[in-house]
């Protein structure tokens, strides 16, 4: 239609013709059915309770795990049907190992659920776990380079450790992952109990931009990275102090670096991603 440039007011919506495309919909979209469900999580195998917990998720989950001894697989933990975790019980350690996340990864929606199952599995009497941040998404008041980016930890309770090369992951940054998830059930478990608890989550600077979690649990949605190494020096101390927190510093031995084509851990990730999913039985 024409419309008259010198009017005072625009012509009624109805009077402008428009394909039906172009309409607005005020009405919001629906999420999809995977989207709404809470899916169940399931543990197999030996799983001991009220032992100190050490949780290794994602690709520092994976580096970590290359240069650690952690003996046979004990046990998995599935969500929604999908492999998850994987459970070590290192004869040199009181400490549970859980290995998770490494070629599957969680979305919003069951990351809270998980981490209630595996407090409420395992009972930890103390919680450390080993992540990464993204030093791209990372608020400071200066630009640090990849180089120079700092390991950061966030706890419930003040930590035994005195390093230089360990900062705290300061506000107003935040954290969506699951041992996030981990460390804030174990808090407020600690705020309605008589009992200490404490949880402490080390982060090994990631140069990669932050990565949005999946709306749905899919396997072989977060692949083995190789894109990503850490010196062997700071994957020693991050070693040491995810025992030290935990209070099982003098008996640790020591992390070894690993060629990564060697890694157990890396060719179950590949079966997983294969959809050969099943308990395992691997040595690393």
């Amino acid at each position: 239609m024409d419309v008259d440039p010198l009017a005072d007011t625009a012509p009624p919506r109805h009077a402008i013709e428009s394909d039906d495309e172009d309409e607005y919909d005020p009405s919001p979209s629906q999420p999809k059915p995977d989207q709404l469900s809470v899916p169940d999580v399931k543990f197999t195998g030996n799983f001991p309770t009220k032992s100190p917990l050490l949780l290794a998720s994602g690709i520092a989950g994976e580096a970590w795990a290359r240069g650690t001894d952690l003996g046979q697989q004990q046990g998995g933990i599935y969500v929604g049907g999908s492999q998850v975790g994987l459970l070590f019980l290192p004869s040199w350690t009181r400490a549970v190992v859980v290995v998770s996340e490494t070629f599957t990864r969680l979305p919003l929606s069951a990351m809270n659920r998980f981490a209630t199952a595996v407090i409420d599995r395992l009972q930890p009497t103390s919680f450390s776990a080993l992540d990464t941040y993204s030093i791209q998404g990372y608020i400071s008041p200066r630009v640090i380079p990849w180089d120079e980016a700092p390991v950061r930890y966030l706890s419930t309770n003040a930590i035994p450790i005195s390093n230089p090369e360990l900062e705290p992951f300061a506000p107003p940054n935040l954290l969506q992952s699951t041992t996030a998830s981990v460390v804030t059930k174990i808090f407020w478990k600690s705020l309605q109990s008589t009992e200490s608890y404490v949880a402490t989550l080390f982060l090994l600077p990631s140069p990669k931009l932050p990565v949005q979690p999946p709306t749905a649990i899919k396997p072989s949605s977060f692949p083995p990275s190789e894109n990503v190494q850490w010196s062997k020096k700071t994957m020693q101390k991050v070693h040491r102090w995810l025992f030290d927190v935990i209070g099982e510093g003098e008996s640790v031995v020591q992390w070894v670096e690993k060629i990564s084509g060697s890694s157990e851990l890396q060719t179950a990730n590949k079966r997983l991603a294969r959809g050969e999913i099943g308990e395992g039985g691997m040595y690393i």
